[in-house]
């Protein structure tokens, strides 16, 4: 029995020196060349930047562990000028000494300011590991190609798909604060600077001390509308820094482009609210909330995927076939808090259930007990906030519930990697009953407009190969598409003891919103994903079919 002990303990020894040794050699490869021969160039230069200085930057990092403290300061770095930009084109040929040690190496084209946010040369940086050095050896070219990051989605598309999967948003009857517009503010808009907290990565990776928000004055208007605000892209959208190999916290949401892949489209919907209380009155208040989802479409028009977010998570990816919707318009319902709280607004496509929340800390999780409660579809408790194009008719009798022809049972996983998701198990019946409501009573106002996000850097400038030629935006929003940071004024996470509360942060603007929904969201979904917390989860409620959604 020794010998067998003793015999395990020494192949775990030797086992772990050679997954040590393997992981020492990924990352520094022996075999790697003292040197590199680099040849950069420049393709499709946009005009703006004739007559601009052009340099590039060279860094080096040692990045283990990328949560690392000093993992952000550069080991190495160098600056190579190109000089002057007088054509289209442009190239640069270099030799750089590679350090002894380093995980990590970036690419950064300097002094294209200009054309951020309009034309994109790709990833800015681009991260290349050891193992791509070893497999490109020591000579090697970088070309980085200028695109337009105009939408080549024409506007009638965009706005036919925004209206064809409008929500049908579900509401307690004493809901405070129902969505409404930000145009309502667009006369106080002024924008304001706050200190980035000490530990905000920006500090490292972008040199950012401060960030920028807008605080808006509290006044309740005599009407307050509700508009829906929207983007319709290819999914085939890729964001710069979202390389695999790119250290975290380089993602630029300004720097993106478009590729029409397959034809798969994704509508990213956008719901503001001028209040978010939080699931408690204690805890996460502050001035404006905007809550997203966002739906995959095929080609020619059919939902595939639904996707929404809250508390800055993933709370719901699953096929549009296993939530309720009428003419495809997604029935979601959006969750009050407790004890009196109005809510923080989290969206479900699923109603009648509670998820206990996290508060942050020990104190205010045993004082507050936060919860999100869902309401259910029920003309006694609930209001209905519905798109334009539903008539009276389609209200007789809503589809609550699977619906299915052949109902299944879902069983909870999660994988190695602590994903979850859901399968279905065998042909069982579904746990959750089907009804069908009358909601004509439950109508409490109609979504007034739909708004069309423009490309932010495009806004009123004239257009290069936008098919609809112009990039014409209302005064009342175009601000507000420009506008990169937080939309409120409370820009910081506050913590005030005496006060017994917490102000939470204001909401990124979209479409520079940092949830993970906005850009990459549906290019290659692995499987079902949604958040659980300490006590319930959103994720699917029923698997549906062909039959569950309400033509």
């Amino acid at each position: 029995m020794k010998q067998t002990h003793f015999l395990l303990t020494s192949l775990f020894i030797l086992f772990f020196t050679y997954q040590c040794k393997s992981a020492e050699q990924s990352s520094n490869p022996t075999s790697l060349p003292n040197s590199l021969s680099l040849q950069l160039k420049l393709s499709a230069i946009p005009k703006e930047l004739f007559g601009e200085s052009i340099s590039y930057s060279l860094q080096f990092f040692l990045c283990p562990e990328p949560t690392s403290k000093n993992c952000y300061v550069p080991i190495l770095e160098n600056r190579y000028e190109l000089g002057k930009i007088n054509s289209n084109v442009a190239s640069l040929k270099l030799n750089q000494t590679l350090p002894n040690n380093w995980t990590h190496m970036a690419i950064r084209i300097l002094g294209i300011d200009k054309v951020h946010g309009k034309f994109s040369p790709g990833h800015n940086p681009f991260w290349y590991s050891p193992d791509d050095i070893l497999k490109l050896g020591g000579n090697f070219t970088k070309e980085f190609r200028f695109v337009s990051q105009e939408n080549k989605i024409p506007n009638r598309i965009q706005e036919r798909i925004a209206n064809q999967f409008a929500p049908i948003l579900v509401f307690h009857k004493d809901k405070k604060h129902l969505p409404s517009n930000i145009e309502k503010y667009s006369q106080f808009f002024v924008s304001q600077e706050y200190q980035l907290p000490d530990k905000d990565l920006r500090r490292k990776t972008k040199g950012q001390t401060t960030w920028n928000y807008v605080s808006f004055p509290e006044f309740i208007p005599t009407k307050n509308p509700t508009h829906l605000y929207y983007h319709v892209r290819y999914a085939e959208t890729t964001v710069s820094g979202t390389q695999k190999e790119a250290l975290p916290g380089f993602r630029d949401d300004a720097n993106y482009w478009y590729e029409v892949g397959n034809g798969d489209m994704v509508v990213s919907y956008w719901i503001w609210y001028d209040w978010n209380e939080g699931p408690t009155k204690f805890g996460n208040v502050h001035q404006g909330d905007l809550e997203s989802y966002a739906l995959l479409v095929s080609k020619d028009g059919k939902p595939k995927r639904i996707l929404l977010t809250g508390h800055n998570h993933i709370l719901l990816d699953t096929n549009f076939h296993n939530i309720n919707s009428v003419k495809n318009h997604p029935i979601l319902y959006v969750a009050k808090g407790n004890m009196g709280s109005d809510g923080g607004n989290p969206t479900s496509a699923y109603g009648g259930y509670t998820v206990k929340l996290n508060a942050g800390n020990f104190l205010f999780n045993y004082i507050s007990d936060p919860w999100d409660v869902f309401p259910s579809f029920d003309p006694k408790e609930s209001i209905l906030i519905l798109p334009a194009d539903l008539s009276e008719n389609d209200l007789m009798a809503v589809k609550i519930g699977p619906g299915t022809s052949h109902p299944k049972v879902k069983t909870d996983m999660i994988d190695q990697k602590g994903s979850h998701h859901s399968e279905v198990e065998g042909e069982q019946v579904n746990q959750t009953p089907t009804q069908f409501v009358d909601a004509r009573r439950m109508v409490k106002q109609r979504i007034e407009k739909l708004v069309m996000w423009e490309e932010p850097g495009w806004v009123n400038q004239k257009a290069v190969e936008d098919p609809d030629g112009n990039h014409q935006v209302d005064k009342t929003v175009a601000t507000f598409f420009q506008f990169q940071g937080r939309l409120g004024k409370h820009p910081r996470t506050v913590l005030k003891i005496n006060e017994l509360k917490q102000y939470g942060e204001s909401p990124e603007n979209a479409p520079f919103k940092t949830n993970i929904e906005q850009h990459y969201t549906f290019e290659r979904p692995q499987s079902e994903r949604n958040h659980t917390d300490r006590e319930g989860n959103y994720g699917p409620k029923f698997l549906g079919d062909d039959s569950t959604p309400q033509k």
